[in-house]
């Protein structure tokens, strides 16, 4: 009995996140998720091997990319592999498959199968061969938990003044604002800095202000 599992098939319809579910039993949606954290795309349609072989090792996987199959049809790249038992992403020209060679059996899944079936019922086997990509689980695997931004909890206007050290008349404004974080954590931003030349200034600008709010 094979250990692909059948497509766990969501929204997302596409052969790279079809892969990651018949290897993980997860949706084809939450595959899509974990490629579009690593990738940076809203909608995952098209996918790099690279970044598919980093979405399967967040998912608990070590891959190991095999360059050299012996040769350039998918029923050659079938018979290299034969004798080693395993699990395979196997990528085609514009497509990806899922192989498992099980005590000299081999077995074959993909988005259109849905199933996983007898690599021989293929329609596949004539097509051409870019890579093949062992995964194995990772024992030592922990579920891979994206970071959360901490949400801001407080947020003050903190306004100060302070006489300038050489000249009694000058006096330096520092409005800042003080960000506290849901982590405990606090930031202190500069909203504006400047420098009056008197007091008359200052309450210059007070009035200013004093009118902006009061019209």
């Amino acid at each position: 009995m094979t250990n692909l599992k059948a497509v766990n098939v969501g929204q997302n319809r596409f052969c790279g996140p079809a892969v990651l579910s018949i290897l993980t039993g997860k949706s084809t949606d939450e595959c899509a998720k974990v490629i579009s954290r690593i990738n940076g795309k809203y909608n995952i349609t098209g996918v790099e091997l690279i970044h598919l072989e980093i979405a399967a090792e967040r998912l608990g996987f070590k891959t190991t990319r095999i360059l050299n199959t012996g040769s350039g049809t998918l029923y050659g790249a079938l018979r290299a592999i034969a004798t080693a038992d395993g699990m395979y992403i196997v990528t085609i020209t514009g497509h990806f498959v899922s192989v498992e060679v099980k005590e000299k059996k081999i077995y074959f899944c993909d988005n259109h199968t849905k199933e996983p079936i007898p690599a021989s019922s293929s329609a596949r086997l004539s097509q051409q061969v870019l890579a093949v990509t062992k995964v194995e689980k990772n024992p030592d695997y922990k579920e891979y938990e994206p970071l959360v931004k901490p949400k801001i909890m407080a947020d003050k206007l903190a306004t100060m003044i302070f006489r300038d050290p050489y000249n009694d008349a000058e006096h330096h404004v520092s409005i800042q604002r003080q960000l506290t974080y849901s982590d405990s954590m606090t930031r202190v931003e500069t909203v504006a800095a400047f420098r009056v030349k008197s007091k008359d200034e200052l309450k210059e600008i007070k009035d200013m202000m004093v009118r902006f709010l009061n019209e």
